[in-house]
């Protein structure tokens, strides 16, 4: 396969290089324990579990942690009347040295389909990480497997993660977490924050439609009414990395206009201040925003700048069969 015919997948400070056809087919989890899905046109092509060990878990050697994993799996074969066959400390790797230093092990298991998997522990994080590419039992993919694995990273050491899923690219810092996310074909948001801060990136497909005619400038502020109604906001128009695009600073309205709605009994909405950037993208005919909301003054940052400038990198999407939802573990 040729170099343009892969990419970066990036999530929870886990990053590895897989073919560009290989879409998100499900997330769920946090940066402590989680699980994410690759899917082709055809079957899942490749999962991810991670999980931090804590406590007396730290002291398990990481092949008792696989003998516990297949073993869960030969239960549900045998529950399921099917063939389920192992073999442990495989050999299908042609080079081993980039794993040197690191607790492994590499082994393979047949059922319906023939699945590859290494599981390394990170001694930094104490994550363990079970990477696992599926293939069918007629196809040769020992030198795409070998390629994904030998791309796995973690990111404990770096200042930013990599964030990288269906062709949107962008570096958070890493003291940002991640809160919430919506992965729609058509949408994609994800909101990460660190304490009271909050950081928000969206990507939306097809600006032409949303845009009808209208520019950025009419737009943002029409689309995004319900987020923007408790601020009083000032829009610049602004190249942004040379696209048409837009600086917005927004500031609280005041505490009597904010008395004139209607506001919950319990938890009232907080006075927020927000920095924003929005571009339009004609040549891949989206729409990007960026946006971080703060509570004091003091707290104004140039996070967005940090995204968005020199960080914030978008490819060709990569197609997703319509508006489907990939489902999030906030469903």
């Amino acid at each position: 396969m040729a170099e343009k015919d892969w990419e970066d997948f990036g999530w929870q400070g886990l990053r590895l290089r897989v073919p560009s056809d290989w879409n998100l087919g499900r997330v769920d989890g946090d940066a402590e324990k989680g699980y994410a899905r690759l899917d082709d046109a055809e079957i899942v092509r490749a999962e991810i579990e991670w999980r931090k060990l804590k406590g007396r878990e730290v002291g398990v050697p990481l092949s008792d942690l696989v003998d516990r994993y297949l073993e869960g799996l030969k239960k549900k074969a045998d529950k399921a009347g099917a063939g389920f066959d192992v073999q442990r400390r495989a050999r299908f790797l042609r080079e081993k040295q980039w794993l040197d230093g690191y607790d492994y092990e590499v082994f393979t298991w047949d059922a319906d389909f023939r699945a590859f998997n290494i599981a390394l522990r990170f001694v930094s994080t104490q994550r363990v990480v079970l990477l696992r590419v599926l293939a069918q039992r007629d196809e040769d993919q020992i030198d795409v497997v070998e390629r994904i694995f030998r791309s796995l990273r973690e990111e404990a050491d770096r200042e930013e993660y990599l964030w990288c899923v269906y062709g949107l690219r962008f570096f958070m810092p890493a003291e940002f977490a991640l809160a919430g996310h919506e992965l729609k074909s058509g949408h994609i948001q994800l909101r990460f924050e660190q304490g009271r801060k909050e950081c928000r990136v969206h990507r939306l497909s097809m600006a032409r439609l949303l845009l009808k005619g209208s520019d950025v400038e009419q737009w943002y502020p029409a689309f995004f009414k319900k987020q923007l109604r408790d601020f009083v906001i000032d829009i610049t128009r602004e190249e942004v990395e040379g696209h048409v695009g837009l600086r917005l600073a927004g500031r609280p309205r005041s505490r009597w206009r904010q008395l004139l709605r209607p506001l919950p009994f319990v938890n009232p909405r907080p006075r927020l201040f927000m920095d924003a950037r929005i571009w339009h993208r004609q040549d891949q005919d989206k729409i990007s925003v960026v946006e971080y909301l703060y509570r004091k003054k003091d707290d104004a940052s140039d996070i967005v700048e940090t995204v968005v400038h020199g960080h914030f990198i978008e490819e060709a999407e990569v197609k997703s069969g319509g508006d489907d939802v990939v489902p999030t573990d906030e469903e």
